[in-house]
C-alpha cells in the first residue's frame, strides 16, 4: 500500500499545513510518511506545495505521478495536470480555477472550496474543505482520523469551524 499526494497553491492557502495533517493522521496509524514542503521567496502569496508519501514501507519522497493532486490556484493546475497517475484525482478548487480539465483517465473532481468555507463563517477555512475533499479520495486515512488531525493541529477555538469545513469538503456531491 502506497499513496503519493501533491497539494499546491499559492503561500497562505494552507497547503503545507493539509500536508502535515494527512502525514500526522497517517503515522498515527503506524504507516510511515513523508513530507517535501517547497516554499517561494515571498511570505505570503508565492508558491507553495508540499508533496506526500503513505506506504507501509519506507521508500522515496519523490514524486513524479501522484494519485491524489490537489490544485488551490490555476498555476498549480497548469503546473500539475499532468503528473497525475492514470486513474488518480485530480482535486480542483473551482473558486479560484476557471479552466476544465482536458484528460479523460483520471477522476476530476471540482469544488468551490472559498465559497463553501465562506457560507460556514470563515473563508479562512478553505483549505480544511479541500483537506476533507482529499480524505475522501483516499483509503488510508478516515473522516475520525482526519478530524483528530485539525484537534491536534488547531488552535481550540478554531477546530468547530474548521472541522465542519472538513466535513463539507469530505461530504461534497
Amino acid at each position: 500500500m502506497k499513496s503519493e499526494i501533491i497539494f499546491s497553491g499559492i503561500g497562505g492557502q494552507g497547503t503545507i499545513l493539509m500536508g502535515k495533517m494527512a502525514c500526522s493522521a497517517a503515522a498515527k496509524k503506524g504507516l510511515n510518511v513523508t513530507l517535501a514542503p517547497s516554499y517561494g521567496q515571498e511570505k505570503r502569496g508565492g508558491r507553495a506545495s508540499c508533496q506526500v508519501v503513505i506506504s507501509e514501507e519506507i521508500g522515496s519522497p519523490v514524486i513524479s505521478e501522484a494519485d491524489t493532486i490537489l490544485v488551490m490556484d490555476e498555476k498549480s493546475f497548469d503546473d500539475y495536470e499532468n503528473h497525475v497517475k492514470a486513474g488518480g484525482t485530480f482535486i480542483i478548487n473551482t473558486s479560484m480555477i476557471d479552466k476544465k480539465c482536458s484528460r479523460t483517465d483520471i477522476n476530476v473532481i471540482e469544488i468551490p472550496f472559498t465559497e463553501i468555507a465562506t457560507e460556514l463563517g470563515s473563508a479562512k477555512s478553505a483549505n480544511m474543505v479541500a483537506f476533507g475533499a482529499v480524505v475522501k479520495s483516499l483509503s488510508i486515512i478516515s473522516v475520525e482520523d482526519g478530524e483528530e488531525a485539525i484537534r491536534a493541529k488547531m488552535k481550540p477555538e478554531l477546530v468547530d469551524m474548521n472541522i465542519k469545513a472538513f466535513e463539507a469538503g469530505y461530504n461534497f456531491k
